[in-house]
Parts: structure tokens; sequence; C-alpha cells
């Protein structure tokens, strides 16, 4: 059974977040979708513990009732949400499981948790798509969780409705995990026969990155089905840039890439770059972890 773990805040993406994870469960055999709200209030982040009720203050009471509001009206929201996705799965007519869980704390520190008691396959986030100040607060959480969890990432904009690509750019540092990753996104897109292509982006095109983008499609032709799978070299400067620039040139609707912790300067796609195209991207990113270090 495909696991995702979907959380959520209630914002304006969130239905959109969850209707691209139910199209991605909907095109497995089978599926199990986990949503998650972490309910934090900072009134509720005092330095002492209130007294009874009867001993509170008129400011305190006010605030304990602010917070009482908040949490029921977080947990209708929530359960409202729940209904919806299972009324779509049922309406869609696959074998797709909903739970949902309310937690107390924030969110930054829950997700990993949950990551771990849960074991999903994908944790799906949404996110703004934009820059400065107009970033959501779950923005910026999105963007912890990309070097917290170990389990793939996948982040949606706002501003996507594309629903699932038909063109998928890959971006490669020639990570001794791209063989894996590239093949877990097969398995993910397979039954909306999504073409998907390789890049690696350098100043200046060497031979070295030629000898070593055959490799991985030598590799690659041996342990998949690599009928889907295109490669290519992009020169560029700035690795963001390029991406972004390649991806409105050529349509792409989803751009994949693997992390490695950046020790030297060796590594280009790392959790810094990762996170800096979550909070700017205006298609879904997916982020693949790696152990191998620069």
């Amino acid at each position: 059974m495909f696991k995702i773990l979907l959380p959520v805040d209630f914002s304006e993406n969130t239905d959109n977040t969850c209707q691209y994870a139910l199209a991605l469960a909907a095109a497995m055999p089978a599926a199990h979708i986990l949503l998650l709200h972490c309910f934090h209030d900072n009134l509720a982040d005092a330095d002492y513990p209130l007294p009874p009720a009867e001993d509170l203050t008129a400011s305190e009471a006010v605030a304990e009732r602010v917070i009482h509001r908040n949490e029921i009206e977080s947990q209708d929201l929530m359960e409202e949400l729940y209904r919806n996705l299972k009324r779509d799965a049922r309406t869609a007519g696959t074998n797709i499981k909903v739970e949902r869980t309310f937690m107390y704390g924030a969110a930054e520190d829950k997700i990993p948790d949950e990551i771990s008691r849960f074991k999903p396959d994908l944790v799906i986030m949404g996110t703004k798509g934009e820059s400065g100040i107009t970033r959501s607060f779950f923005g910026t959480v999105t963007t912890k969780i990309v070097e917290a969890a170990q389990v793939p990432l996948l982040t949606v904009p706002r501003t996507y409705t594309g629903g699932i690509p038909a063109k998928v750019l890959y971006a490669t540092d020639f990570d001794s995990s791209d063989a894996a990753a590239l093949e877990a996104l097969q398995r993910l897109l397979q039954e909306f026969n999504s073409e998907i292509y390789c890049v690696h982006i350098s100043e200046n095109e060497k031979q070295q990155e030629v000898d070593k983008l055959q490799e991985l499609q030598q590799q690659l032709t041996t342990s998949t089905s690599g009928s889907n799978l295109h490669y290519t070299l992009l020169e560029g400067g700035n690795v963001a840039d390029a991406i972004e620039d390649l991806v409105q040139r050529e349509q792409f609707g989803l751009v994949a890439l693997t992390t490695r912790e950046r020790t030297l300067l060796g590594s280009i796609l790392n959790p810094s770059l990762a996170k800096k195209m979550v909070l700017n991207a205006l298609v879904p990113i997916l982020i693949f972890h790696s152990n191998e270090k620069a």
C-alpha cells in the first residue's frame, strides 16, 4: 500500500494540494492518505501555567477563550476536509483509505514525528509559490521539512492548477542515488505516461560531465524501462535560475531533484537550493534525499 502523509493548514491552497495527492493516490493499486493538522496557538506559549479558571485575570480569560475557539474551529475544518476527501475518493471509485490526525504542537516538530511513526512513501505539502513578505507561515514550515524529512517530499504551489504533468524535469548532479530516485519517480508517474528529462546544469559543458550523463543513461537503461527518459546538458551559472527558465520555456509541470548534505563546494543540489526552489517555484517540486555527502 502506498502511504501519503498530507499535512494541512486550511489555507487557500489546501484543497488544491489535497486534489493533487488524491490524483497520485488514485493511480496506485492501493493507497493510504493520512491528513495531519498541527494545532499551535502562540497565545498558549506562556512561560508560566495559567491559574485555575476562577483566578484568571480578565486578559487571561480572554486569551483562554480565544485559544479554545481557535482549537474548535481547527477541529471543525479538519472534519470537513476529511469528509470531503473521503467523498472524493469514493466518487473516483478508487481503493484509497483516508484517515486524519489532529496533533498539538508546532508543525515543524510534529511532522517529523509523524513521519517516523506513519512511515509514508511520500509527504505532500502546499506552498504559496511567492517570495518576500507574501510567503505563508506554512511555506516556511515546508522548507524546514525539506531538511528534516528523510522520505520524498512533494510541494504544491498555490498557483499551480495543472494536475499531474506530462513533462517532468529531473535535475541531476550525478549523485549515486539518482538511479534509485528516477526509478521511484517512474513508479510514481507510470499511470500518467509522463516524459522525464534528466538535466545536468553547469557553467561550461565538460567531457567529464558528458561521460557521467552517458553513464547514468546506461545504468538506467539496464535497470528501468527507459523509454520515457531523456538526457541533456544545460549551460547556466545559477542553477535555480536555469531550472526556472527551462521550466517556463519547455512547459515542465514538475521538477524533481535529489539533495545531499553540502560539506564541500562540489554539490549544487543541496538543501539550500531545494528550499529556495520550494519557496519560489510555480510548479510542484519533488525532493528526494541522499545520504551521500558532497
